[in-house]
């Protein structure tokens, strides 16, 4: 199961999230049940795979099915990174016991799962688990996750290299870890890199690259980039422009957008 796919899932109104996970893991205990079957003709253990193992972990994350929970535990004793990672989420979200859900994250992240990576560093940057905030792990994680390609880690450590958190104040750092997200892209890093080249903060002011920028994650449907983009055509606060109508259709553009995808954007 695609990552993004599966974090869009979980932000869907609870029914809607029971009702596909319980189709998806139901085929996949189906395909469990046949490789028990398996076992027993041929004594080989099916190996489920990431997508697999993904979808049963949605499932228990929403339901705490037994089945669910038991069938992770055991694949994450098999040490097997997914599983380990999607058994830290599902203890994690229960609340009853940090400790297991740190061991289990830990255990994905070393083994290089970047979505472990990321809830661990978001887990010390924003003191959750029960772990005290400690920039410095937080930073360590963030970096391993953005290595592996993880856009909302790219984020985060442009964000700590702007306000120094964990690290001394470095804007050209924060510019380099706006341009990886946006590259990868990530919306809201595309905005605050288009602010970077407008204001020549962190890097040679650029007013080509500001609007390109800009542009792009308006296209990205970032909201706050639309409304900016609406302010350049429409000549608003500081702005030159002529293209009003278009300007009036990006504005509406943006306030649809806040309030259908406001979650998108915290």
């Amino acid at each position: 199961m695609n990552l993004n796919y599966r974090n869009a899932l979980l932000k869907q109104p609870m029914s809607i999230v029971v009702t596909t996970t319980l189709t998806i893991a139901m085929a996949v205990l189906c395909m469990l049940g046949l490789g028990l079957a398996a076992v027993k003709l041929t004594g080989a253990e099916p190996v489920p795979n990431s997508a697999q193992i993904e979808s049963l972990g949605v499932l228990a994350l929403n339901t705490q099915t037994p089945t669910a929970i038991a069938s992770l535990t055991k694949w994450a004793q098999q040490d097997q990174p997914v599983a380990q990672r999607e058994l830290g989420l599902v203890l994690a979200s229960a609340g009853a016991d940090f400790s297991q859900a740190v061991i289990w994250l830990n255990k994905a992240a070393l083994a290089g799962d970047e979505e472990a990576q990321f809830v661990l560093a978001e887990a010390h940057y924003k003191a959750k688990m029960g772990l005290p905030q400690n920039y410095a792990f937080a930073w360590k994680y963030y970096v391993s996750a953005a290595q592996r390609g993880n856009t909302k880690a790219s984020f985060m450590l442009a964000r700590m290299a702007k306000y120094g958190e964990g690290v001394p104040l470095d804007l050209a750092l924060s510019v380099h870890y706006l341009q990886q997200a946006s590259s990868g892209g990530n919306a809201q890093a595309m905005f605050l890199l288009s602010n970077a080249y407008a204001l020549g903060e962190g890097v040679t002011k650029n007013a080509a690259l500001a609007q390109s920028w800009l542009e792009k994650s308006a296209e990205a449907e970032y909201p706050v980039a639309i409304h900016e983009l609406a302010l350049h055509l429409s000549g608003g606060p500081d702005h030159e422009g002529t293209r009003s109508l278009e300007a009036r259709h990006l504005i509406k553009e943006a306030n649809d957008e806040r309030t259908l995808r406001w979650n998108r954007y915290q």
